[in-house]
């Protein structure tokens, strides 16, 4: 006897309609294999460096492995000297050393032609790469896709230059989108995301005692890079800040993990000149600086009841995400790409700017005033103290919705890079 199913289907073949459900389920197709024959080179810091970048790198590359294609890294730093195949649990990355420049911008065109790839990504601060470099891998016939920050308004004059040259823009923000259309640019805009199941929240009396912290204080807590004096990541409006917080909080305490190495700002200085420096609790610099781990940050994310970010000038700032991933709220500052990353009110809380600064790169620095983030300190803490576990969740919820390594990869990475396999190769035909 006939199923009256394929009866169905074959009558509503006579009439020209198929039904594609019913056809995949009587009639089963061999999955075909995926085709995964372009080679990609990635161009920013090296994967185990554990900067913001590197992860972000590090989480893409892997997907990409363990969807099947080849991939190489044109290093930033964290390599020198040769090549190597580096063996990770989805697959073999190719990486290849700075060689002249230290942005490792011409090793995209040397490990392009040694690898073979046919797309090169930048995921870096665009304006570090020297305009041969790029000119030298499209004469190879490397596509160039520039996956990139943008964090001010207006735009650095060098970076819209280099943009000239791009095949595809991709963005880090909203923010970044509409600042390169005012300038005639056309972009892509794909969040950067965190592995939530990487970063999930921790008991927080549990992190505390692996951060040797105190259980009972109210903890803020910045880790930021400290490279320059007037500081980007806005360490002395925020020591200040929390000067005015602690005089009416005297639990209050503050954790800065960053490098006090080079000619960055003098922290334990100025907290030392407020008479904070009691109040503030340091890691060791070099292990913070060279040895800390991606279950070190868990840790410290999960130990802080707020995370202060009022950074004057950010592209994006992964460090929100991976604390609202692990259930921490943040205080930002009220301009750039910030304010896409925080539920004001619910995940976090904005400062206000009191004045721009002018810099050498022919933008602005955005300097938040020290008042308005104690004012978000306190709206924080008074969120907090009223219901931790509500304000954890919202914060996580967050960043599962939107923020989601995976989806983003699934959604946005996959399709962009399937459509470039088939413009740059072209497409199959039957018989290949």
């Amino acid at each position: 006897m006939v199923e009256p199913y394929v009866l169905n289907v074959t009558k509503r073949q006579q009439l020209g309609v198929v039904d594609h459900e019913l056809l995949k389920k009587w009639c089963p197709m061999p999955d075909l294999p995926k085709r995964r024959d372009l080679r990609l080179l990635f161009h920013g810091d090296a994967i185990f460096v554990n900067s913001g970048y590197s992860v972000e790198l590090q989480w893409l590359i892997k997907r990409f492995l363990k969807e099947g294609f080849q991939i190489a890294q044109a290093s930033k730093g964290g390599l020198a000297s040769h090549w190597i195949d580096y063996p990770l649990e989805e697959g073999t990355l190719r990486m290849y050393p700075t060689f002249e420049d230290p942005h490792g911008s011409d090793m995209m065109f040397y490990g392009a032609r040694h690898f073979g790839a046919r797309l090169a990504i930048s995921m870096i601060d665009v304006w570090v790469i020297p305009i041969p470099c790029i000119q030298n891998l499209k004469q190879l016939g490397c596509k160039w896709w520039c996956y990139l920050p943008v964090d001010s308004d207006p735009v650095t004059p060098i970076i819209l230059e280099r943009l000239k040259y791009a095949d595809k823009i991709i963005t880090f923000s909203k923010f970044g989108q509409k600042q390169l259309e005012k300038n005639g640019f056309v972009s892509e805009m794909i969040y950067e995301g965190v592995d939530v199941n990487e970063l999930k929240p921790m008991n927080k009396l549990e992190a505390r005692m692996k951060a040797q912290i105190p259980p009972d204080v109210f903890l803020f807590g910045m880790i930021a890079a400290n490279k320059e004096n007037p500081p980007r990541k806005s360490f002395q409006e925020a020591l200040e800040a929390f000067k005015l917080f602690s005089d009416a909080h005297p639990e209050a305490r503050l954790f800065i993990g960053t490098q006090q190495i080079g000619q960055g700002f003098p922290i334990r200085e100025h907290a030392n000149y407020l008479k904070i420096l009691d109040k503030l609790y340091f890691p060791d610099q070099m292990y913070m600086s060279i040895m800390a781990t991606r279950e070190d940050i868990r840790t410290w994310m999960s130990a802080f009841d707020v995370l202060l970010h009022p950074s004057q000038t950010e592209g994006f700032g992964l460090t929100i995400i991976e604390a609202a991933a692990c259930g921490t709220p943040a205080i930002v500052n009220s301009v750039h790409s910030m304010p896409e990353l925080i539920i004001e009110g619910k995940t976090g809380e904005m400062a206000q700017v009191s004045k721009r600064r002018w810099t050498s790169m022919m933008n602005f620095w955005e300097v938040p005033d020290p008042k308005s983030i104690w004012w978000a300190m306190e709206k924080m803490y008074k969120k907090v103290k009223e219901n931790p576990q509500k304000v954890s969740q919202d914060c996580r919820q967050n960043v599962v919705d939107n923020f989601n390594i995976d989806t983003l990869f699934k959604e946005r990475w996959m399709l962009n890079i399937e459509q470039a396999q088939e413009e740059i190769l072209g497409k199959l035909t039957p018989t290949q």
